[in-house]
């Protein structure tokens, strides 16, 4: 059985920085370099998330308002310069604890191992 912090590694974190590379791509016109630039990934990891072939397997985040209103703010303040990659880190797990608050670990996790279905970790 695998931790939840391994299935957040492994689903959640990937599917986050797609959709904020993907919201600085489309929202501040950057280039993928620049969006890799600015989120500290690579070029090449940045087109493989435009591209759906990472981070596209939790499709639910994408219709949490919640959690896409934090990426949106938080790509506007990636894109003006008032986050770096040092500090941009603590505001992105800010939108991951919102993930984990709002069960979507928990949906994907009980979606693997069902026996967790009264599981509580992610809400501490």
């Amino acid at each position: 059985m695998k931790p939840y912090c391994e299935v957040a590694s492994q689903y959640l974190l990937p599917t986050l920085r797609a959709l904020v590379a993907k919201n600085l791509m489309e929202k501040y016109k950057m280039t993928q370099q620049d969006a890799a630039s600015k989120i500290g990934l690579t070029q090449s990891a940045v087109s493989q998330y435009m591209r759906q072939l990472r981070g596209s397997k939790i499709k639910i985040i994408e219709k949490d308002k919640s959690i896409i209103e934090e990426i949106d703010k938080f790509s506007g303040r990636i894109a003006s310069g008032e986050l770096n990659n040092l500090s941009s880190l603590d505001a992105f797990c800010d939108i991951c604890r919102l993930a984990r608050k709002r069960k979507i670990l928990c949906e994907l996790h009980t979606k693997h191992f069902p026996e967790l279905k009264d599981c509580n970790i992610c809400l501490q």
